[in-house]
């Protein structure tokens, strides 16, 4: 049986990079794990 995949799934990857990206611009903290917790930030 196949199981296809639409499109949707490429964007999902580069999301939480973005979402990382962003917060390590926002506070200088590098987060390396997902999901980002405010302990991982303090």
């Amino acid at each position: 049986m196949v199981y296809p995949l639409g499109v949707g799934e490429i964007g999902q990857v580069g999301a939480a990079a973005a979402i990382a990206n962003a917060v390590h611009h926002a506070t200088g903290r590098r987060v390396r794990r997902v999901p980002i917790s405010v302990e991982d930030l303090l």
